[in-house]
This record gives C-alpha cells, sequence and structure tokens, in this order.
C-alpha cells in the first residue's frame, strides 16, 4: 500500500511537471510500474479528485 501511494505520488509530480506534448499519461504510469491502467486511474483520481489528464492540462502544470 505505501509503496503505491509513493508510486502515485511521482506519477502526479512527473504530470505536473511535464512540458505539454512531450509525453503521455501512459508513458508515466508505465514508467512507474502501474500496468492496469484502469486500477491507476482509479487510485489517482481517488487521491487526486481528478483524472491524470487533467493534472497534465492543469495551470500549475504550464509553470
Amino acid at each position: 500500500m505505501y509503496l503505491r501511494h509513493l508510486r502515485l505520488e511521482k506519477v502526479h509530480d512527473e504530470l505536473v511537471l511535464a512540458a505539454p506534448g512531450t509525453v503521455s499519461v501512459t508513458e508515466v504510469t508505465a514508467r512507474w510500474g502501474f500496468v492496469h491502467l484502469g486500477r491507476f486511474a482509479a487510485a489517482y483520481r481517488s487521491k487526486y479528485s481528478e483524472r491524470p489528464s487533467e493534472t497534465m492540462r492543469s495551470e500549475r502544470a504550464q509553470r
């Protein structure tokens, strides 16, 4: 459970910092060991109250 939360945080951090169009959510999730995208998306939304793609497009990601 701890490792999943840690990996979710790392994915979130990377999505926030990603320049638009340089990486996909799928690439980032695979890099952090998530193989079932449906389960990942549900866990991510539960933790951050938004979809991973919304994180990439958010204003804070544009910094």
